[in-house]
């Protein structure tokens, strides 16, 4: 379509191209987006679901109090179970992400760790009060755009969570470096 567009821009069809362009134009920015959308992964066009997030939310009133355990406590805790190594450990710190995304034990060693810091109840719902208590987001509002990556097993819901907020955390942490 671009070599039909530089095509008819010459000569005596110009005033069609210029029309023609703007035309296009919406449609090429729904391109982009839709273009986005496939190759990065993103929820972008799911923001504003918030019948779909408050789903994935634990009802405040029925969650069990924060349980008294370290954050180090949780891990050696669920490294029990699902034995992970710290050099994944430190991959997820870095980038956000593990190495090895289908490798199911760090997944459920993720989704382990959130359950016993009461971040996660036991029916895969997100207690944000004490993600934010802990320290854990950033904000609620990151725990609510993060709702949206919770697709899969349980496994797999608490990982990608997982996932989102840590990297909207490194992404916050070097826009703080860069200012």
């Amino acid at each position: 379509m671009a070599l039909m567009l530089g095509v008819i821009d010459t000569g005596i069809w110009r005033g069609a191209a210029m029309k023609q362009r703007t035309v296009l134009a919406p449609w090429y920015a729904l391109l982009l987006l839709v273009a986005l959308q496939v190759v990065h992964g993103c929820s972008m066009m799911n923001n504003d679901n918030v019948e779909q997030r408050g789903a994935q939310l634990a009802d405040p009133a029925t969650v069990k109090k924060m349980p008294e355990i370290t954050m180090q406590e949780a891990v050696a805790q669920c490294n029990r179970t699902f034995v992970i190594q710290p050099d994944y450990l430190a991959e997820l710190n870095e980038t956000g992400s593990f190495p090895d995304e289908t490798d199911r034990i760090p997944l459920c060693f993720i989704r382990c760790y959130l359950q016993t810091l009461g971040i996660l109840t036991e029916d895969d719902k997100v207690n944000k009060e004490t993600a934010l208590a802990l320290n854990w987001a950033t904000s609620g509002e990151t725990v609510d755009e993060c709702l949206d990556e919770m697709t899969g097993t349980g496994c797999e819901k608490a990982y990608f969570f997982t996932r989102c907020i840590m990297t909207r955390a490194l992404v916050d942490g070097k826009s703080k470096d860069n200012k």
